[in-house]
């Protein structure tokens, strides 16, 4: 089974770029590079800066830093929500890592 890498975001009030109101945008996957420079335990605690580095990196079309600010919340949570399912591990993550590999938890 393949991981969706895509996901359509429909916002209840977007924002304005330019003079066209944006309601719906596309996530896409994030990816080591879309990461850099951020702090990945931010990303997952939702730390509004954070998602105001990623989200321009990882959305079509485009936003700014600054509409990431200017979200309503319910908004920006949508985002966070997709973001953390696409970072989840999947459930049958551990049975393709060498036992060697695998980190303890006792």
């Amino acid at each position: 089974m393949t991981a969706q890498k895509t996901k359509v975001i429909t916002l209840d009030h977007g924002f304005k770029q330019g003079d066209v109101i944006i309601t719906e945008l596309t996530l896409h996957k994030p990816n080591t590079g879309h990461c850099r420079g951020l702090n990945l335990k931010d990303v997952l605690s939702f730390d509004i800066n954070a998602l105001a580095t990623l989200l321009p990196r990882i959305t079509s079309p485009a936003m700014s830093a600054q509409n990431v600010y200017e979200l309503e919340l319910m908004d920006t949570l949508k985002f966070a929500e997709e973001i953390g399912n696409f970072l989840a591990p999947s459930p049958d993550l551990s049975a393709t890592i060498e036992p060697s590999l695998q980190v303890s938890t006792k």
